[in-house]
């Protein structure tokens, strides 16, 4: 008696009838899966470049916060010594201050030349001829130019981060920095001729203690010399304050220029995160499919899954919760 059993028995095709239509069918659904899972990884970066450069910009916001509020300290400085320099020219009976020829001079008369040269510029600047007019170095990036100037002239704030997007970043910094060094360079240049302008001051005054009740003319003098001192400090922290001003300024605009670098990043993310739900939804997709064609009974199970997932997220997003 022959076997029929193995003719009768149903017979799974093999791998290779397959066509390379549902090979790829097949691994459609692992493929955007994992795409999927790059996407939401590139996202999540991006957000976080979003995030890293927002503080960047609230960081410059305190740094230029701090310049102004400096800035604004020497100006009141300018006004005390403005207000303390009429006085005392008022008591000196508007004196021109008399200078003497060791004012000039070092002590032996022949000293370094560099301790006689910053003498005579104190005593120039004493006599209001100092200290020179000083800037900021002038910025050859034109975009930087134009941020600044769309903020100085309170432009729209879309237009001010659009420009600012045009503004490199290492740019911004090597401004700030010329800015910053420039600014120690000058306060290191006036230092010795402060301090020179402040010994002939000070040296008018004990000779005028020295004399007090008998020379007026020496207290005269110290008054008139003091009046002076005070007149170059007020000079001093007006031209300090400026360049303070401007200091704040350079940092104001890395600010939108930070923000621009966020708000870049930020609409990378959700492009990304886009990309990441279309991929995800394609994946959905090519799954149903092949359990709607295995005729399985999970698709169904799947089906309802997703729409309950659509109508909840759906809740929450309309401010449901």
């Amino acid at each position: 008696m022959t076997d029929t059993s193995a003719a009768t028995a149903p017979t799974t095709p093999p791998d290779e009838s397959r066509s390379l239509f549902d090979k790829l069918g097949a691994a459609l659904p692992v493929g955007l899966t994992a795409l999927a899972t790059v996407f939401a990884g590139m996202s999540t970066g991006a957000l976080q470049q979003a995030m890293y450069w927002k503080s960047q910009a609230a960081q410059d916001q305190a740094k230029a916060a701090n310049q102004w509020s400096f800035g604004g300290f020497k100006r009141d400085r300018a006004l005390v010594m403005e207000a303390t320099a009429a006085m005392l020219h008022a008591a000196s009976g508007y004196e021109i201050p008399a200078f003497t020829p060791e004012d000039s001079t070092s002590k032996s008369g022949g000293g370094k030349a560099s301790e006689d040269s910053t003498k005579k510029q104190a005593v120039e600047w004493l006599k209001g001829k100092g200290p020179p007019r000083v800037s900021l170095p002038k910025i050859a990036n034109e975009h930087i130019n134009e941020l600044i100037k769309a903020i100085d002239s309170r432009q729209p704030e879309q237009e001010i981060l659009r420009l600012a997007a045009r503004v490199k970043k290492e740019d911004m910094n090597q401004a700030i920095d010329d800015a910053e060094k420039a600014y120690e360079q000058f306060d290191k240049e006036w230092d010795p001729v402060i301090k020179a302008t402040k010994a002939i001051v000070e040296k008018a005054a004990r000779e005028a203690g020295k004399a007090k009740g008998k020379d007026e003319t020496a207290a005269t003098r110290a008054k008139a010399l003091q009046a002076a001192g005070f007149d170059l400090e007020e000079r001093r922290y007006r031209a300090e304050s400026r360049l303070t001003f401007g200091v704040g300024f350079l940092y104001d605009a890395r600010v939108r220029v930070s923000s621009a670098e966020s708000d870049k990043h930020r609409g990378k993310s959700q492009n990304l995160f886009l990309s990441m739900l279309a991929a995800q939804i394609g994946a959905t997709i090519a799954s149903l499919a092949m359990a709607r064609k295995q005729r399985g009974p999970l698709w169904v199970l799947a089906s309802l899954a997703g729409l309950l997932a659509i109508g909840y997220g759906g809740y929450v997003f309309l401010g449901g919760l």
